[in-house]
């Protein structure tokens, strides 16, 4: 467990700055994330939404967002679900993160799906975090350059951020 109470934000849209000097951030020794400094860019790069292709099962995403939404409208609709596949060759799998996110409610779930995606939902982003970690060496370098600080993802304007320990989880397997 972290015995630090460094802390770093993320989300899609983050600014740049140094470790520590982004909004609600604070870090004993900025030193200490010297080489997280270096690296344009990585609080998107920690985001569901940067662009990183991800396989599970049979099919590859072009974002964890994507492949998150389509497990949720698999409960569905598997049809409807290919089509966040970057094997399905639609305009919905070219695209962003934001992309997948604006078509999550190409469905609706009834309760019973609901419930059943409530219990799932933790575990699929899980392995699609996972994945993109595991198998990018650049992002996996970011996460691990982020030790020992608690990860914060802002979750929109004024909602209050939500610390992700799946995130820190996965960091910790992968030194």
């Amino acid at each position: 467990m972290n015995t630090t109470e460094d802390r770093l934000y993320f989300f899609s849209g983050s600014a740049d700055p140094p470790p520590g000097q982004g909004v609600h951030e604070q870090v004993a020794d900025p030193a200490r994330y010297a080489a997280l400094a270096g690296v344009q860019h990585w609080r998107r790069m920690l985001s569901n939404f940067w662009p990183a292709d991800i396989t599970l099962g049979e099919r590859t995403y072009r974002t964890v967002e994507h492949a998150f939404q389509a497990a949720k409208i698999a409960l569905v609709d598997p049809e409807l679900a290919k089509g966040f596949a970057v094997e399905s060759g639609t305009d919905l799998a070219r695209g962003d993160g934001a992309t997948a996110r604006r078509n999550r409610k190409l469905v609706l779930l009834d309760a019973a799906q609901l419930r059943q995606w409530d219990e799932r939902k933790h575990a699929v982003m899980r392995d699609a975090m996972h994945a993109k970690f595991s198998r990018h060496e650049e992002l996996r370098v970011v996460l691990l350059a982020t030790l020992p600080a608690h990860l914060w993802h802002g979750t929109g304007r004024g909602q209050p951020p939500v610390r992700i320990f799946d995130l820190e989880s996965i960091r910790d397997e992968l030194v």
